[in-house]
């Protein structure tokens, strides 16, 4: 079908109603739409007829249903998504008559289609219509500014004009006469983009805070700008313009004027906005090539990313004022969670930490009570630790149980986060834990779950038996022996790392075997045998921890409620007994023990032949003498021969936690986003008096890094010049001699 769209601005009136004001310089447009067109394609169309680039401008859809409007107070109807398109379609099809009204408005914050807007009286902003009569030293403008008086520009112009000289452009169309603009640094930031994407330049004749006041960068060209601000506002006003461009192109000895980072940023921000990173610098210098015409500097792209990553994620400064009040919404959004925070004396953010109700509830349910922690490092302004509690679900996925944010990974902070997990996962002799060898956070669980295993990383062991006993040809047998399910298998193995390396067996006692061979664990662990989860998860936020604290749990937020989710839907169409992963090994088990031949001992117990060694199954306390099925619970190949033997199905065998009722259940709650926005939120007095500084940084304990040998190739540059021809600053800290990803001073 056919619509009729014209562009301008609605208007209201208490005795008219709304009417739309049409722009007849723009004019209007014949569109051709069908109901298999989206809302984003209509925009899309929109700004090709009308010749506008959506990067830089807003597009406001709307239309008046008069048969249906009842009073003259009832507001334009907006199209905003595809929803409303379709019930605009289906409204126009009876009413033909009905126009599609268009409403351009530049993301910078003015309206394109915007009439030149009246002065406001005396009264209302405290000053007359004519602006400039009222501000003090306008004459002495006139005089030092002004080389050519403006009324005789335009008078010039319009002479010119009439003599028929060549006028090269004019902006008439893109600024006005008469515009406002709701502060002066948008009035700058439409001039650079109005500039770059006209291809000229201008130069700043006077600038304060009352008075802008730009011309040409050529002086023969008659082109001019001149602003001046509201006493009591921080709006600016075009006073006089001269639209018209009357230098030759071939004059110019530049491209064009180059727009600051913060007008980049401006027109990159949306690009940040659903994305975990974005643009990379080189990005941007492409897009602005690509899509403006423009060359910018690897730098200008760098600042102009910083700048609209803090607009669309926030200052770090201001996201810890924020805390008290996202964790007591995040709580309401989701009952049974526990989130707490800390200050030092002075009101500096310490330590934070969250957990979520719907997480613990699961873990509870059906879960194996093996838990992994880690810390990993923060690289916002701030720094820091993110601290992580994890599990496994029974298909093997991860299952995040807390998250912390501390200052460092200490005595105190591990201290500090362990209690509050003792808070919701409570102490006990079934439960263990799996982490690196770091010493503090050894203590903290000795001290705070005294009841509880803890097992190492063995991946981390072998890193230190490789690295500070050179032992590459005897880390296989390390591995073997840690994997190991039998303690004579074991020992095996053991007895071979001492005969090749007696220092290095020495070093595994040290690290007690209990900690870190499978079947010496006091507990069960599983085939939990590194920290690997926790350092998935750390991998899953790696470009989250750039951001700044409200954004980094509101991320962590997003990732868990995505999971449960994508699981929650997974789950239910799964129709096996058992999980994926789980089904998965039994298959393989079947596969292995085809040839095993079983000779029946009693009603319950059986013994299996055809492997390495003959293994006595029972199938009541569901054990195997090769130790495999009494340490996952899952049964092994010989108990699933055995099973078969008798009729009995290996789904029956396997341990309630790694059932798909069980997979289901706990992923039946969802974790819920804060249901309203920011300027929404209600807390109780205490929240909304809370208040948080940012933390106090420190330096990091260590030796500083020196630079490193100059090289032949430094010194040739160092003679030329070029090393010292600028001083780069870090934008962390802005001391020289190192760069933000090195910057470990206290700021």
């Amino acid at each position: 079908m056919h619509i009729y769209a014209y562009s301008g601005v609605w208007r209201s009136s208490k005795t008219k109603g709304w009417k739309f004001i049409v722009d007849e310089e723009t004019g209007g447009r014949l569109l051709t739409l069908d109901t298999s067109k989206t809302f984003d394609n209509l925009r899309v169309m929109v700004c090709e007829d009308f010749g506008t680039d959506l990067n830089l401008v807003n597009i406001d859809l709307s239309y008046l249903p008069s048969d249906l409007v009842i009073g003259l107070d009832s507001p334009p109807v907006f199209i905003t998504n595809d929803r409303q398109l379709k019930n605009f379609l289906t409204y126009v099809k009876t009413k033909a008559s009905t126009r599609l009204c268009v409403c351009i408005r530049s993301k910078v914050g003015f309206n394109l289609n915007e009439e030149p807007a009246e002065l406001p009286n005396r009264e209302e902003v405290g000053m007359s219509g004519e602006v400039s009569d009222d501000i003090d030293g306008e004459a002495e403008l006139e005089e030092k500014d002004a080389k050519i008086d403006e009324s005789d520009d335009e008078n010039k112009c319009e002479k010119d004009m009439t003599n028929g000289k060549s006028v090269r452009f004019s902006l008439v169309d893109v600024v006005k006469k008469g515009q406002h603009f709701t502060s002066k640094a948008a009035l700058q930031a439409t001039m650079e983009i109005c500039a770059m994407k006209h291809n000229f330049d201008y130069k700043v004749a006077k600038t304060d805070r009352r008075v802008w006041y730009v011309r040409c960068a050529y002086d023969d060209c008659r082109w001019r700008v001149r602003a001046e601000g509201l006493t009591g506002s921080s709006y600016f006003i075009i006073k006089k313009y001269v639209p018209d461009h009357s230098c030759a192109p071939s004059s110019r000895n530049h491209s064009v004027r180059t727009v600051s980072s913060k007008t980049v940023g401006s027109l990159i921000k949306h690009k940040y906005e659903t994305v975990k990173e974005g643009p990379k610098p080189n990005d941007i210098i492409q897009f602005m090539r690509d899509d403006h015409g423009v060359e910018i500097s690897y730098s200008l792209a760098w600042e102009a990313r910083e700048y609209a990553v803090s607009v669309v994620r926030g200052i770090p400064e201001k996201g810890y004022e924020k805390v008290p009040k996202y964790l007591h919404m995040m709580k309401e959004a989701n009952p049974g969670s526990h989130t707490f925070y800390e200050t030092d004396s002075d009101g500096r953010f310490k330590f934070l930490f969250i957990a979520y109700g719907q997480s613990i509830r699961g873990f509870y349910a059906a879960i194996r009570k093996v838990i992994v922690v880690d810390g990993t490092f923060l690289k916002s302004k701030y720094k820091g630790v993110l601290m992580v509690a994890t599990a496994l679900d029974g298909n093997s996925n991860l299952y995040p149980i807390a998250f912390g944010v501390v200052d460092s990974e200490n005595d105190r902070s591990w201290e500090w986060f362990m209690r509050q997990l003792k808070v919701v996962i409570g102490d006990d002799q079934n439960l263990a834990f799996v982490s690196d060898r770091n010493n503090s956070l050894a203590k903290a669980l000795a001290k705070v779950y005294p009841h509880a295993h803890h097992g190492i990383c063995i991946h981390h062991l072998l890193n230190n038996v490789v690295t500070y006993f050179k032992g590459k040809g005897v880390a296989g047998l390390v591995a073997k022996a840690s994997k190991a399910y039998r303690v004579a298998d074991f020992k095996k193995q053991f007895t071979a790392i001492f005969s090749i390396s007696p220092a290095i067996g020495n070093y595994l006692i040290q690290a007690d075997v209990r900690k870190w061979a499978r079947c010496q664990f006091p507990g069960y662990r599983y085939d939990v045998r590194t920290n690997n989860p926790a350092e998935s998860i750390n991998s899953a936020l790696r470009s989250p921890r750039e951001f700044p604290v409200i954004p980094l749990l509101d991320s962590i937020r997003e990732m868990m409620t995505r999971w449960f989710f994508k699981r929650r839907a997974l789950s239910s169409k799964h129709k096996q007994p058992l999980t994926v992963a789980v089904e998965k090994k039994i298959d393989r088990r079947i596969e292995k023990g085809k040839k095993f031949q079983v000779f029946p001992v009693s009603d319950d117990r059986f013994l299996v032949r055809g492997d390495t060694f003959e293994c006595m199954v029972d199938l009541v306390r569901r054990t195997c003498s090769c130790g495999k099925f009494d340490l996952m619970k899952i049964p092994c190949r010989h108990a699933i021969k055995a099973a078969f033997s008798v009729g009995i199905q290996a789904h029956t065998l396997t341990d309630d936690m790694y059932t798909t009722a069980s997979w289901r259940s706990i992923y039946e709650e969802s974790i819920n986003p804060i249901s309203v926005p920011e300027d929404a939120w209600i807390v109780p007095s205490h929240v909304q008096k809370a208040k948080v500084l940012p933390p106090e940084t420190r330096r990091a304990a260590g030796r500083r890094k020196k630079r490193r040998y100059e090289t032949v190739e430094d010194k040739i540059r160092s003679s030329q010049g070029t090393q010292s021809s600028k001083r780069r600053k870090c934008s962390r800290c802005g001391i020289e001699g190192h760069n933000r990803s090195t910057c470990d001073r206290a700021i």
